[in-house]
């Protein structure tokens, strides 16, 4: 977007919007980068007078996202156009499907697809053919609900990451559980360590290696030890998967036993200092940090902190 940093500094002089030598190499680092740049001040201040330069800068434009409490989904993403869709029907009955169910099929698949859909800002910026400047201006006055799922759907299921971190794909189709039919492709970078994404047939598949069985039984063992919470956790984290039978190869598989091994060494630690303090301690810890029970904690960072607070009770009976 931008050839150097001298490059953008003249040309955002040359729109008449001057500022400080430090923030204009931040914007020249996030634009090289092709990471979002979060601005915070007053009203007034110029925060969205510098995304108007920026873009006047670099001969393109705004997509502008203005956020409100009870900005919907669909003011976002954009939405379905029901009436375009229902004219589709209409002229679809006239033509000779000969009662095949792939006919049906087809017909649903293309109900749900791109020609039917009426982007708003988020999908209108990621499809531009250039890097435009997305403006989401106000996103602190948005309900918690929209900032964890609209966002959320916009990158994984529409294809917001190739507009953040240059992805290559821009639309994914799901199926009736919302699931992506296909994974985007990934560049490397991009990659959790011992995986890797290969493009096949126009369709982004996840190039998977041999698994060991018998770790896939060892994994699952470890569901009721650990408590359903803890044990997903590390299926995402170590793992990157959902279940104990989709781990893409032996290598992460490994790496999943060993954070449910070390964890289950956690929990032992834990039971033995439980016994040390007493019932009445280790119960006032346990509502101290709002858990309604030891053999459901809710993360990680929870069976952490109650070991530490116990081990911090243990020093004091030992001193």
């Amino acid at each position: 977007m931008f050839e150097s940093f001298d490059d953008l500094m003249e040309r955002l002089k040359a729109t008449g919007y001057f500022i400080d030598p430090v923030m204009t190499r931040i914007v020249f680092l996030a634009a090289k980068l092709q990471k979002p740049l979060l601005l915070e001040g007053p009203a007034g201040s110029g925060k969205t007078q510098l995304a108007v330069s920026v873009a006047q800068a670099a001969g393109t434009h705004i997509e502008r996202l203005q956020c409100y409490r009870g900005v919907t989904e669909d003011r976002a993403i954009g939405r379905f156009d029901e009436s375009l869709q229902r004219l589709y029907l209409e002229f679809s009955k006239g033509q000779d499907t000969n009662g095949k169910a792939g006919s049906w099929r087809e017909l649903q698949a293309n109900l749900k697809g791109r020609d039917f859909f009426r982007p708003g800002p988020l999908m209108r910026a990621l499809e531009c053919e250039k890097p435009c400047v997305l403006l989401i201006d106000e996103l602190d006055k948005v309900d918690e609900g929209f900032d964890a799922q609209a966002f959320k759907r916009a990158c994984s299921c529409f294809g917001l990451g190739r507009y953040l971190y240059r992805f290559e794909e821009t639309w994914v189709h799901l199926d009736r559980r919302g699931e992506p039919v296909a994974l985007p492709v990934l560049p490397t970078w991009a990659l959790p360590p011992g995986v890797t994404m290969a493009p096949a047939n126009g369709q982004a598949v996840d190039a998977r290696g041999p698994v060991d069985h018998k770790l896939t039984a060892e994994i699952e063992g470890f569901r009721n030890t650990l408590g359903e919470h803890i044990y997903a956790e590390i299926l995402r984290r170590a793992g990157h998967s959902r279940d104990a039978r989709t781990i893409p190869n032996a290598e992460r598989q490994k790496n999943v036993v060993e954070w449910m091994q070390a964890t289950t060494r956690g929990f032992d630690r834990l039971h033995t200092l439980a016994e040390m303090a007493g019932d009445a301690k280790f119960t006032a810890i346990l509502r101290n940090l709002n858990i309604a029970s030891a053999r459901h904690l809710p993360s990680l960072s929870a069976l952490k902190q109650l070991v530490a607070d116990l081990e911090a009770i243990s020093d004091q009976q030992v001193a």
